[in-house]
């Protein structure tokens, strides 16, 4: 990580955290998701032509008030997380060293509004879960129970 890039963590860090610390703003979905992304791309390494690899374990760190306030969702929220992660890797072309997780912690020294995030290339970790698909639909014109298909109706 170069120079420029210690300074723009820096920068938003100071400038993110001085409005969340003015207006008490409580951690939102979709800034985790943001920022999970945004630790892969900056976290990411070139280790061959075409291949580069990026973290695949995370662990988000909330504040007291935000932990308390999205736990009620946390498993759910850790793995809808986890397929927004692999799904951008996919994009990204990022290779994976494993499953991708990502936990949910609290630290009582962030003030409401702020989070950390924490990853690392992992090989072995248990997978978040991800949440079941729905079940299919039958097809247009097929009936459940053996029933076979019927020609479309002319009007």
């Amino acid at each position: 990580m170069g120079l420029l890039d210690r300074f723009e963590q820096r920068l938003d860090r100071l400038v993110n955290g001085a409005f969340a610390k003015a207006f008490k703003a409580e951690v939102q979905p979709v800034e985790l998701a943001s920022a999970l992304q945004r630790e892969m791309d900056d976290r990411s390494a070139v280790v061959a032509r075409g291949r580069t690899v990026a973290p695949n374990s995370f662990d988000v760190e909330l504040s007291p008030r935000d932990h308390d306030r999205l736990s009620v969702y946390s498993d759910t929220l850790a793995s809808e997380l986890a397929g927004l992660v692999a799904e951008y890797a996919q994009e990204q072309r990022y290779a994976l060293p494993g499953p991708v997780r990502v936990r949910l912690g609290r630290d009582d020294e962030l003030d409401t509004g702020i989070f950390r995030v924490r990853s690392e290339a992992a090989v072995g970790v248990t997978p978040t879960p991800q949440p079941a698909a729905p079940p299919a639909r039958p097809a247009a014109g097929t009936r459940g129970r053996g029933g076979g298909s019927r020609p479309p109706r002319l009007a």
